[in-house]
This record gives C-alpha cells, sequence and structure tokens, in this order.
C-alpha cells in the first residue's frame, strides 16, 4: 500500500555571526532571524513533529515552535551543518587570504577537497541520509524540520541528482522553506520537491 509522508524544511533564521564559514561554529540566533522564523511559522500546517539540529541557532526555533504548538521536539545530531574543519567560524575572505587556492579547489571539487581538517562530503551525505531515513521509518506524516543550508542543499541534491560542486548554485535563504513529500511502500520511495526557497508553505 503505498503511504505519504512531508518534510517541511525550514533554514534557520539570520545568526548572530555572519559572513564566515559557519558549520559546526555555534553562533546564536540574532533577534532579527527569531523574529523572521516565528513568521514563517505563524501558522501550524498540521505538522505532528517538530525536528531540528542540536545547534543553538536551529534548537531556538524548534523550541519556540515546539511549545507554541503543542508539538514533540527531536534533537538530531546528523541534522547539524557541515564541519569546516580549520575554517570553521572563519571569515571567508580571511581564509582565501592565507589559503586562496585550497579554497578554490573547495568550491571547485569539494568531494575531492575538503578543507583542512573539515568533515569528508561523503560522510556528510551519508549521516544527512541517515536522518533521512530515519524520519521516514517513524510514524509521523507531516514533519517540520529546522535546519542548516548545507543540509537543505544535500537533501535536494541527492533527491534532484545535483553534483556537490555545484549544490552552491540551489538558493536557500535564511527562515526560508522548502517542502518535500515521499510517496513510498514497504520497498522504495519516491521523492519529490513540491517548493524551493520560500517565505512561506504552501
Amino acid at each position: 500500500m503505498l503511504q505519504s509522508k512531508q518534510f517541511d524544511l525550514l533554514r534557520h533564521g539570520k545568526p548572530s555571526l555572519t559572513g564566515v564559514y559557519l558549520g559546526r561554529t555555534d553562533a546564536e540566533l540574532s533577534l532579527e532571524g527569531q523574529l523572521e522564523s516565528e513568521a514563517a511559522l505563524a501558522r501550524n500546517l498540521a505538522w505532528d513533529l517538530v525536528v531540528c539540529s542540536p545547534l543553538s541557532r536551529c534548537l531556538k526555533t524548534g523550541r519556540w515552535v515546539a511549545q507554541k504548538y503543542g508539538l514533540e521536539l527531536l534533537i538530531l545530531d546528523d541534522l547539524r551543518e557541515f564541519d569546516f574543519g580549520d575554517w570553521d567560524g572563519q571569515r571567508f575572505e580571511d581564509v582565501y587570504q592565507r589559503e586562496a587556492e585550497k579554497a578554490d579547489l573547495f568550491w571547485q571539487d569539494p568531494v575531492s577537497y575538503p578543507p583542512p581538517n573539515g568533515e569528508l562530503l561523503e560522510s556528510f551525505v551519508k549521516r544527512i541520509e541517515r536522518a533521512k531515513n530515519f524520519l521516514l521509518e517513524r510514524v509521523e506524516q507531516k514533519v517540520l524540520v529546522v535546519t542548516h543550508g548545507g543540509v537543505i542543499r544535500c537533501l535536494l541534491g541527492e533527491l534532484l541528482g545535483v553534483k556537490p560542486e555545484h549544490w552552491s548554485r540551489i538558493k536557500v535563504d535564511y527562515s526560508h522553506m522548502t517542502q518535500l513529500r515521499f510517496e513510498y511502500n514497504a520497498e522504495q520511495y519516491w521523492p519529490q520537491l513540491l517548493s524551493s526557497n520560500c517565505k512561506t508553505f504552501l
């Protein structure tokens, strides 16, 4: 029997730290970012679960929306942002001044040239896939996921067949939404992109 599950993905609001490689660095959510996220989630679209990354810029909104609508909150470590290693928390221009060649290679081919001491993209993809499969196996049918730009780009890249070196072409703004639907049975599933980078959910 064919069943349906929907993931409503919200990128966290604007953080207190911008213009940097922001991965594992636990920057707080700015006031502007929190207000924009709350505005985006002003309507409860029949969600039956809230899931979020453990990093503060996601967790604050996840806790807020779960409390507002009386929903269970599930914190998934696998939904944290890509780890940029030695570059994490460093300004883009500072990294480029010091290591221009390495930075260029990373953006051109992130699979072959990860940041120094950073996460391997293969490992990143595997943990996002693990988180997705975990949520697909749960009973909830409509899940709100508060997460990061890199996570959303990874999910879209895998769904649409976009190579990692082109993920940066996928626009994912702060406090904007992307919706995925999965039709599935006991043996396989068929994913669909419903909306991408919208200010409000459909």
